[in-house]
């Protein structure tokens, strides 16, 4: 084990060289029983991702806080973006995949 900077507890030398040391992982929510699937949109300068038990999708904003994207979120877990920037997302509730235009449709 290859303790860095009190921050991260390394497993494996291999993870050292992914990490910045003096990054300092920041909570942004609470109450998140299973974060999965985090989509940065550098435009709109928001994180969204997945809360699968709660059945939401979570969006922060720097500066403004989180708060939820969608909910009910048809259990969704995979987030991703397509070529257009869409939001493309897995849901387990509808065994389906969704995608969100910009404007929320």
């Amino acid at each position: 084990m290859i303790d860095i900077s009190g921050i991260y507890e390394v497993h494996d030398a291999r993870f050292k060289s992914l990490i910045i040391p003096h990054a300092v992982p920041v909570k942004i929510a609470d109450g998140i029983l299973w974060g999965e699937g985090p989509v940065w949109f550098a435009e709109h300068d928001c994180l969204v991702w997945s809360d699968i038990p709660n059945d939401k999708m979570w969006r922060y904003l720097p500066g403004l806080g989180t708060a939820v994207f969608r909910a009910p979120s048809n259990y969704s877990n995979g987030n991703t973006r397509d070529r257009q920037g869409r939001l493309v997302t897995c849901e387990h509730g509808t065994r389906r995949v969704t995608r969100t235009q910009p404007d929320g449709n």
